[in-house]
């Protein structure tokens, strides 16, 4: 995304056009660039019609060889083999140790490598950067060498009904997570995957499949309008999805809706903005809110706003979905995974200043300014996001964009489903944002603060 984001912006400066990334992806080539550059000098913009007007009902069409062939009949609990897809991401990696701890059950990991030694590395990598450890690596996880974006997973038919024998349950947690790509760039891994997935899940034997989604679909202009945003509720309209990854993932929620409704169990987790573990600071750091807080810092300063944000620790997460997916009142239900404590801007920029990062505040359309005067330094981390701060206009805009707003989400399921477990959110404060800088300074990601006051 930086380097999409380093181009669209230089052509854009380059030539006084308004680059929209759609056309990007469907003419990757100079040729495509160059007459789009002219037409739209030319004052011609029949060539962008239906860039942005896909119908996403006609998407959300789950392939009709895609049923049980026998009725399900109830799970494998405690299950004895699970499938797990994204364990080389971050939520996955948090995902994982928890399956391995909170169950006794071999662990399935679609990976793409060149072998399956690379593969192994790849996982095991993925766990150390974020600081998780557990005895059961090196016994229980097994790697299924193939690819999400590819017809069953690229494996032969052979393999891939092997694999639906042996599977008792399915995590589908791959994705690829990206606000800035259009929907058709998000398609292969987030909507054509999730089919194949649910391929394997009716193959042979009835598999449940849990499936991790995101707030972001909820975010149609139907949802926002409402006082309350309802586990159960229908995703009827996609109408005000305003970025390519809620509406493929949008579309994914539709196709495991239409899966159960043949006959396989499922449950659907949607995760609000997920940040780092509470306890240990572990991040990706390469995600928006830590772009962000890089990007102020190197900036100096922030905007002043008068939003609430939602933040919620990939720990809770985490344990909270392996706990929820092994209750068997669980399945057909969708549960909201967001904290229920209300972070303000100005406390989030009080607590950034507070480990000794020196922030100017300034009036909203000031910091906007001086924003863009960096569209053309992709040193500062926000680069890839400094269309969307400098076209939207307010902060309450921004934000939402960006999945980062606190909104009215009921969590009724989740709640009940985690009663008596001690699984709790906790919450983002001054303290745990320590925790945070202090894994960002020791990963590289911040230098220390100059001042020692």
């Amino acid at each position: 995304s930086l380097l999409t984001a380093q181009l669209v912006s230089q052509i854009q400066k380059a030539f006084q056009v308004k680059l929209p990334l759609d056309y990007l992806f469907q003419n990757p080539t100079v040729e495509g660039l160059g007459q789009f550059i002219t037409m739209y000098l030319q004052d011609d913009s029949s060539h962008l019609r239906g860039l942005s007007q896909i119908n996403l009902h006609s998407e959300a069409i789950l392939d009709a060889g895609i049923k049980p062939e026998q009725p399900f009949v109830g799970s494998v609990i405690p299950p004895n083999n699970i499938f797990l897809t994204g364990a080389t991401g971050f939520l996955g990696a948090f995902l994982l140790h928890e399956l391995l701890e909170q169950t006794q059950a071999d662990i399935y990991c679609l990976v793409r490598a060149a072998n399956p030694e690379a593969a192994r590395q790849k996982i095991l990598s993925n766990l150390e950067r974020y600081s998780l450890k557990s005895n059961s690596y090196n016994t229980r996880i097994f790697i299924v060498l193939g690819d999400i974006e590819k017809p069953f997973f690229g494996l032969s038919s052979s393999a891939f009904k092997a694999l639906a024998i042996k599977i008792d349950t399915i995590f589908h947690n791959g994705a690829y997570v990206n606000l800035i790509y259009p929907y058709s760039a998000l398609w292969a891994a987030n909507v054509f995957g999730t089919q194949e997935v649910l391929r394997l899940a009716a193959l042979v034997k009835v598999k449940p499949v849990h499936f991790v989604s995101t707030l972001d679909v909820m975010q149609s202009t139907t949802h926002i309008q409402q006082p309350v945003i309802w586990e159960m509720d229908n995703l009827e309209s996609f109408e005000g999805l305003d970025n390519g990854y809620a509406q493929s993932k949008w579309v994914a929620e539709k196709l495991v809706i239409a899966a159960r409704e043949r006959g396989i169990p499922t449950c659907i987790y949607r995760p609000g903005a997920i940040v780092g573990h509470s306890q240990t600071g572990a991040s990706r750091t390469d995600d928006v809110v830590c772009r962000i807080i890089k990007g102020l810092i190197q900036m100096g300063s922030a905007p002043k706003l008068d939003v609430n944000l939602s933040l919620t620790p990939v720990d809770y997460v985490s344990q909270a979905i392996v706990h929820l997916s092994q209750q068997s009142n669980s399945l057909d239900k969708a549960f909201h995974l967001v904290t229920p404590h209300v972070l303000s801007w100005n406390n989030f920029v009080d607590y950034i200043q507070a480990a000794r990062y020196p922030l100017k505040r300034m009036e909203h359309e000031q910091w906007q300014f001086e924003l863009m005067r960096l569209a053309t330094n992709p040193a500062n981390a926000m680069h890839p996001f400094i269309d969307l701060f400098t076209e939207k206009q307010d902060g309450q805009q921004q934000m939402k964009a960006l999945s980062l707003i606190c909104q009215a989400f009921d969590s009724q399921n989740t709640i009940s489903g985690l009663i008596g477990t001690g699984i709790c959110c906790p919450p983002i404060d001054s303290t745990s944002l320590q925790v945070y800088f202090s894994y960002f300074i020791e990963s590289g990601f911040l230098q220390a603060p100059t001042d020692p006051s």
